[in-house]
C-alpha cells in the first residue's frame, strides 16, 4: 500500500502535467466496533473498518472526479478517469477548491484511553447497564444493552497549500428495556455518547432507562385543548434535529426553508440563543475544520430570538456572497459536500426544571414522541406527534399521559417559548434543554 504522502506527490505532480489546475487529496479511514447483550447473555459482536480516497481537479474549467478504497492503485489511471469524469460535469455546478483558512482552532476530539478498550470491558459495560435496570424493579424486563466505539481519521490536501488531518473517536452505550403490569408495557431506553469514559456510568444509565419506563406505566388520555406544555431536553432536541436543514443555506436557496431574507430579523423569544459549536472538547460532532478544509468556528444561529446566521458551505457561501461558515461535510470520502451542523443546541437558562414546572402551574410535561418523520413538514414547520408524558398539576409533575398527540408549528413554537430550564444534555450532536411552551395543540379525549 502506497502511504498518503507519496500518493499526494505522484497524483499532483501527474495531473498538473496533464492539463489539470487545482487538485485536491481526501482521505479517510473509518473503524466501528460492537458488542450487545440480552438477558445476561452476549448476543452479537461487530467489527467493521472502511477507508478510502477522494480525488478531485479542475479540467477546462471543470470539476473531475476519481474515488478508491484502497492506495495500492495506479496513478495514470486516477489521472485519465478523472479527466473523463470532467468532460461530462455539469458547467451549471459551480465547485471550489479551497486554500483554507488563516488559522485552525485546536480542540480534543480523540481520546487514547477510549481506544483501549478491551472488547472484554465493552462487554461488562452493556451487562453491567442491564444487571442495574433489572436491578431497580421487578417489573422491567430486558430489551437490549450495547456498547459501540468508532474512530475516525481525515486528511485533506490540496495545490493550493492546504494540508488538514484530524483524527476523533466516540463511544455510545445504550440500555433499552421494557416496564410490564398488569399487561400494560412501555419501553424506554437512555442513552450515553461522548469519548469521555469517564464520565459514563453504566448502572446509572440502566436505572434511568428503568426509572422511565416504570413512571410511564398506566398512562391516560387528556381533554384536547390548547395548553402550556414543557418539551424535555430529549423531546425539544429530536424536534430541533428533525427541522435543523431549516437553517442551512442550501435549503433556503431551494425553497426549503422559510427562513429567506430573515436576516437580522426577530423569528424566536428574546430567551432563546441556538449554537452551532464545533470546538466542543469531546462533542460529538466536534472538529478543527470541515471536509472543505475551511476552519470550524463556533457562532450563533439564533441570538436572543434574532437570526444572526445560516450554516454555509463554500458553494452555498459564494451563492449569497458570504463567508463559509465551516459546515461544508462529507459522509464518507465517495460522497459530496453537502451542508451539516456541528453540535447544535439551545443554550441552557438558568432556572432549574422543577422551577420551570413550578412556574407552569397546569399543563404537560411531554417526555416522548413519535412520529418525526412522517408528523413534521419542515417547508411550512407544522407539526403533528404521537406524544407522552405526565401531568402538571399545581406546579407538580403528577400522573402519567398517554395515548396523546402534541401540534403546532415550528415557527411559532420558538416563538412562544416561556422558559428554558438548565438542564442541558446532548442526544448525539443535538442538545437541548427542557422547554416552556404556551399554545400548543393537544389533542387526546
Amino acid at each position: 500500500m502506497m502511504d498518503i504522502d507519496a500518493l499526494k506527490n505522484q497524483l499532483f505532480e501527474k495531473a498538473h502535467k496533464k492539463g489539470f489546475e487545482d487538485c485536491e487529496l481526501y482521505y479517510s479511514e473509518n473503524s466501528h466496533s460492537s458488542v450487545s447483550v440480552y438477558k445476561g447473555k452476549p448476543e452479537k459482536y461487530q467489527n467493521s473498518q472502511s477507508g478510502g480516497f477522494c480525488f478531485r481537479g479542475l479540467y477546462n474549467g471543470r470539476m473531475g472526479y476519481y474515488f478508491s478504497e484502497t492506495t495500492d492503485i495506479d496513478i495514470d489511471s486516477v489521472i485519465d478517469n478523472a479527466m473523463a469524469n470532467a468532460d461530462i460535469t455539469d458547467t451549471d455546478n459551480k465547485e471550489f477548491i479551497s486554500e483554507g483558512s488563516k488559522s485552525y482552532s485546536s480542540v480534543k476530539i480523540y481520546n487514547a484511553s477510549l481506544d483501549a478498550l478491551s472488547m472484554e470491558q465493552k462487554l461488562e459495560t452493556a451487562l453491567e447497564a442491564e444487571r442495574a435496570a433489572l436491578e431497580y424493579d421487578k417489573r422491567i424486563r430486558p430489551e437490549r444493552a450495547a456498547v459501540s466505539t468508532g474512530k475516525t481519521s481525515v486528511y485533506i490536501a490540496n495545490t493550493r497549500g492546504l494540508e488538514l488531518s484530524e483524527k476523533r473517536n466516540y463511544a455510545s452505550v445504550s440500555v433499552s428495556v421494557m416496564a410490564e403490569e398488569n399487561e400494560n408495557t412501555k419501553s424506554k431506553y437512555e442513552l450515553f455518547v461522548g469519548n469521555d469514559i469517564e464520565k459514563l456510568d453504566p448502572a446509572r444509565l440502566g436505572i434511568t432507562a428503568a426509572k422511565k419506563a416504570v413512571a410511564a406505566l398506566g398512562g391516560t388520555p387528556v381533554k384536547s385543548g390548547s395548553m402550556k406544555v414543557i418539551l424535555s431536553n430529549e423531546v425539544f432536541a429530536d424536534i430541533l434535529g428533525c427541522f435543523l436543514p431549516v437553517f442551512y443555506a442550501e435549503e433556503v436557496h431551494k425553497g426549503f426553508s422559510i427562513l429567506k431574507d430573515k436576516m437580522g430579523e426577530k423569528i424566536a423569544s428574546d430567551i432563546l440563543t441556538i449554537r452551532d459549536d464545533p470546538l466542543i472538547e469531546g462533542g460529538f460532532a466536534s472538529c478543527s475544520f470541515d471536509s472543505e478544509g475551511t476552519a470550524a468556528y463556533s457562532k450563533n444561529v439564533i441570538e436572543n430570538g434574532v437570526l444572526r446566521t445560516l450554516l454555509y458551505n463554500l458553494k452555498s457561501a459564494a451563492k449569497d456572497n458570504v463567508r463559509s461558515t465551516g459546515n461544508g461535510f462529507k459522509a464518507g470520502f465517495k460522497s459530496a459536500v453537502m451542508t451539516s451542523a456541528t453540535n447544535f443546541f439551545v443554550e441552557k437558562g438558568n432556572k432549574t426544571l422543577d422551577e420551570v414546572i413550578k412556574e407552569t402551574g397546569e399543563g404537560l410535561f411531554i417526555t416522548d414522541v413519535a412520529g418525526l418523520h412522517s408528523g413534521a413538514d419542515r417547508i411550512s414547520g407544522d407539526f403533528s406527534l404521537a406524544a407522552e408524558g405526565f401531568r402538571i398539576e399545581n406546579g407538580d409533575v403528577t400522573t402519567p399521559v398517554d395515548q396523546i398527540t402534541i401540534g403546532g408549528n415550528f415557527y411559532d413554537m420558538l416563538k412562544n417559548i416561556t422558559a428554558i430550564a438548565d438542564d442541558l444534555k446532548f442526544y448525539a450532536s443535538i442538545g437541548s434543554p427542557s422547554v416552556a411552551v404556551k399554545n400548543i395543540t393537544v389533542g387526546g379525549l
